[in-house]
This record gives structure tokens, sequence and C-alpha cells, in this order.
């Protein structure tokens, strides 16, 4: 039992260090690379079919949907998906991808608020308290900005857009839940998400002559391709066997490496600088998750697992 639970953790942790890390090869295809923030959305989901159809055939599972599915993974795939990364992937070009990445693992605050307001969801002591340190977190990091800055467009809209996709990734994970999509195997739900997303990257990047693929350099290509793999198919295979053998409470906790992992690669390949206010706003929002997955702890085992956006 005991090595289990040591294997589950490890593979946690490794999935989670693996997102990080790839999040931070993303911005290296922007650029004289030929690459953007819709064009790396459009192929963080596109190169990832085959993997995931691959994948599916092997576990021998049908891709046959109801018509109210395909309509659930639609609003899933384009809303919860394609937005949330496009908006994450364009705050990556505004403010540094550790930061980036931290303010939108926000993402468990705004689950809560989304279930108190709209599920009527009771907000205990723990949580409300976790609330007040993550939301003290997001707070530092506008106030940096304030105070170093001088409030520059681009870094606030860097900052308003993690938070918005921390918002919107939230919706992802209460409509998938609440639309009994959590129901179906990970990798079903992963192909058509990443289908819906492309297929709405598609259109919104050729209606506004975003979808660059025509520039990309071979460089690019390479790491836009094993961006994707790294994040659909390795990372998302790790979490999920991780979370068999620890549970999704203690995952939930684990994959707090992955904004730590992404801060760490983004000073030692990017060139990012690492300050008081940073450290002061990371560990915050840490804190913040952490306490959030503690207090989930308390709930029955059935509880729907969500994966982190990657």
């Amino acid at each position: 039992m005991a090595n289990t639970s040591t294997r589950g953790i490890l593979l946690t942790m490794l999935s989670a260090v693996t997102f990080g890390f790839a999040f931070t090869l993303g911005p290296m295809t922007y650029g004289e690379a030929g690459s953007n923030p819709v064009t790396l959305t459009f192929l963080r989901n596109f190169l990832s079919l085959p993997v995931l159809l691959a994948i599916l055939w092997y576990q021998g599972i049908s891709l046959q949907v109801s018509a109210k599915e395909l309509w659930s993974l639609t609003i899933l795939g384009g809303i919860g998906n394609a937005v949330t990364t496009l908006m994450l992937f364009i705050a990556f070009s505004l403010i540094d991808v550790g930061v980036a990445t931290t303010i939108h693992f926000i993402y468990p605050v705004f689950v809560t608020i989304g279930c108190v307001l709209f599920y009527k969801e009771r907000l205990g002591l723990q949580k409300f308290i976790a609330l007040l340190i993550a939301t003290a977190g997001i707070a530092c990091f506008f106030l940096g900005v304030d105070m170093s800055a001088g409030f520059s467009g681009g870094t606030f809209l860097g900052l308003f857009l993690a938070v918005a996709s921390g918002v919107t990734y939230a919706f992802y994970i209460i409509y998938m839940d609440k639309s009994g999509l959590k129901n179906q195997p990970v990798f079903k739900i992963s192909f058509y998400v990443a289908l819906m997303s492309s297929i709405a990257m598609g259109i919104f990047g050729i209606g506004t002559g975003e979808l660059t693929l025509t520039t990309l350099t071979p460089q690019a290509w390479f790491i836009s391709t094993v961006f994707a793999l790294l994040c659909t198919v390795v990372a998302l295979s790790l979490l999920q066997i991780g979370i068999k053998h620890v549970g999704a409470s203690t995952a939930a906790i684990l994959t707090t490496f992955e904004p730590i992992t992404s801060i760490i690669c983004g000073v030692l390949l990017l060139g990012e600088t690492v300050t008081t206010i940073k450290i002061v706003a990371c560990a915050l929002i840490m804190t913040g998750v952490v306490t959030l997955s503690l207090a989930k702890q308390k709930k029955p085992p059935e509880e729907a697992v969500t994966v982190p956006e990657g």
C-alpha cells in the first residue's frame, strides 16, 4: 500500500512538473519563430488529435456520443478549453509565464465561488479563509505592477487575462461536473474537447488572420508538437494514474508543483526575473489553493475528478 501511494505521489508530481515545463515552451514559438497565441492554441489541440485517437482505439473506447453530449462537449471545448487556453497564451506574451501560470492556478477559488453562488453549496470557514488568502495573492501581483511598472497597459492586460483564464477554466470544471460528462472516459472527453477547440480556433484564426501556419519555422513546429504531446498525452496520463493511487484531493494539492515549475523554468529558459512581490504573491495563492484542497478532502470519495489545465 505504501509503495502504491508513493508511486501515485511521484507520478502526480511528475505530471505537474511536465505541465509546468511544457507551458514554458509555448512562448518560444512567438515572434520570429512565426507563431502567436491563436496559432499555438490551435496546434496545442489539433496536433494531439491523432495521439488521442490512437489511445482510444488501443483502449477499445467508442467515440459514440449522444446529441446532448455532443452539444455539451462543444461548449466545453469552445468556451471552457479554447477561450481559456487562448487567454492564458496571450497572457504569456505580456507577462512572465510563471506569473501567468500561478494566477491561472487560482481557478479552484472560482470553482468554489461558482458553486456557492449558483448551486447554493455551503461556504465553510476554512474555504472562506482560503479565498481571502488566494485573493490577497492576486492583489499582490496587481499592486506590484502599480508600484514598479506604472500600471502599464500590456502588463495589466496580461494579469487580467490570467485571472480571466482561471474564471473560464472554473466554468470548464463546473460544467463538466454538472453536465454529466465526468462519467465519460478521460481520454474520450479530451479527444472531443481538443476537436471542438481545434474547430473553434481554426475558424477564429482564419477569420482574424491570426492562424499563421505557413510562417512557422521548423523549430516552432517542433516545439508546438512537443508542447501538445507533453500536455495532452504525457502529463494527462501521469495525472490519471496518480489520481487512481492517491485520490483526487491529494492529487489537487500535488499539482501545485505546476506553477512552481513554470516559475523555475521561466527563470532558467526565458530569463524571467524573481522579485519579492512575486514570491509573496505566489506563496499566498499556493497557500489558498492547498487550503481549499484540504477542505475538499472532507467530501465523499465519489466527488468528480477534475484535471488541471494543460
